[in-house]
């Protein structure tokens, strides 16, 4: 009988193990991909273009339509996300630049989220990302609330055993879908020069030298 525990707990440690393994290569590799669309997009050496974000929740869909010059807003088309004013010189802190989009991607890779009622009551919040394969920005993220993911928190099969699961408020998350629909390079501004080139003058210690006359 000793024998028996012994080895059930052996097999247990042996799969918790396994299953410790598999979750760190599937975050491993999300990782891995992240950064290889990061280079294909420095390689495009793109740092002025114009982006158009369309955000899709159920019943509310909105979508922005800017310019971006380095790191900053050079010119806002349309907004109808209204998540704040979009001023020329101004930091893109929160607008769906690149950049943006890739520090957005990168923390929800490292920081995973759970529906507002928690991982035990409502599960994991999973983030699917796709690349566009030749420039590499992220070309749409899906957040998508997946309730069947409980069953590998503790926490959850402890709840259940407890009987505390029962008391687990309705799931209000709802899931968004963040889609780039457009992105064009756009040519650099060019600074004009505000008075013309003007022609050189004759100095004075110069003079004009007279037409000969034909003969």
């Amino acid at each position: 009988m000793l024998l028996s525990r012994r080895r059930l707990l052996a097999a247990c440690i042996f799969l918790i193990i396994l299953l410790v393994l598999i979750i760190a290569l599937r975050q491993d590799n999300p990782i891995g991909e992240l950064e290889r669309a990061k280079t294909r997009w420095e390689l495009s050496a793109i740092q002025n273009y114009r982006i158009v974000v369309t955000f899709e929740r159920p019943y509310n869909t909105c979508q922005q339509d800017f310019e971006v010059r380095g790191t900053d807003i050079g010119y806002k088309h349309k907004d109808s996300c209204s998540v704040g004013s979009a001023v020329a010189g101004k930091p893109a802190m929160n607008w769906p630049t690149v950049a943006n989009l890739f520090a957005r991607v990168e923390d929800g890779l490292k920081n995973p989220q759970c529906g507002s009622n928690g991982c035990v009551c409502d599960g994991p919040i999973e983030m699917l990302v796709t690349y566009d394969p030749e420039r590499g920005y992220p070309r749409q993220i899906v957040y998508t609330l997946r309730q069947d993911l409980r069953t590998r928190d503790l926490q959850y099969w402890l709840a259940l055993l407890g009987g505390s699961l029962a008391n687990c408020p309705p799931v209000t998350y709802v899931g968004q879908t963040i889609s780039v629909t457009s992105l064009e390079a756009l040519a650099p501004l060019v600074e004009q020069l505000a008075d013309p080139t003007k022609e050189p003058l004759i100095s004075d210690g110069e003079a004009a030298k007279p037409e000969a006359t034909p003969e």
